[in-house]
């Protein structure tokens, strides 16, 4: 029996030693190592940071789409104003040339029609019209895309120094 005794004296060792080991896990937890507790905050603030800039460039994003949209917007009414006045001038091209034909035909015939005159000067003058109508929305189109070129990029009026005003000035001769 002694034998059995000794197995129960170690088992019973073994397992106080094991108590003794639970007892210290548990009374002191360890603490976390200071260069993965700064290496999770540097993370987080790497992740704040990255979700700001996703933030930031969706919102510009969404600003440069209702830009574009509005751009877009705009531009469409132009083209629609723009068609309108082409069908307009040719609208009016086909009066005059109408007109023209039928003052050249009256002209050959030896009748001088003050009517068909009218006619012509009527067609001719509405077609000026729709010419200028067109040349304006034109030109309306060029300034409208110059705009923000010139807004982005104006240069400061630089004032004249005292020598330029001073050669800009007339000089009184003797000769008066």
């Amino acid at each position: 029996m002694s034998e059995l005794e000794e197995y129960q004296r170690r088992i019973t060792a073994a397992m106080d030693r094991m108590a003794k080991g639970l007892d210290q896990l548990n009374a002191a937890p360890a603490e976390p190592d200071e260069d993965i507790v700064q290496a999770l905050e540097d993370e987080r603030q790497a992740n704040a940071q990255l979700t700001d800039r996703v933030k930031t460039l969706k919102e510009s994003h969404q600003d440069e789409l209702t830009a574009l949209r509005d751009q877009m917007e705009f531009n469409n009414d132009r083209v629609t104003q723009l068609d309108m006045d082409v069908q307009r001038l040719r609208q009016a091209n086909e009066q005059l040339s109408a007109a023209c034909e039928q003052l050249r035909l009256a002209n050959a015939e030896g009748l001088a029609d003050p009517k068909l005159i009218d006619t012509a000067v009527i067609a001719e003058l509405e077609s000026l019209r729709a010419t200028r109508a067109i040349e304006m929305a034109e030109i309306d189109a060029v300034l409208t895309a110059l705009a923000p070129l010139v807004e982005d990029g104006e240069p400061e009026p630089e004032a004249p120094a005292e020598d330029d005003r001073a050669e800009e000035e007339p000089k009184s001769g003797g000769a008066d």
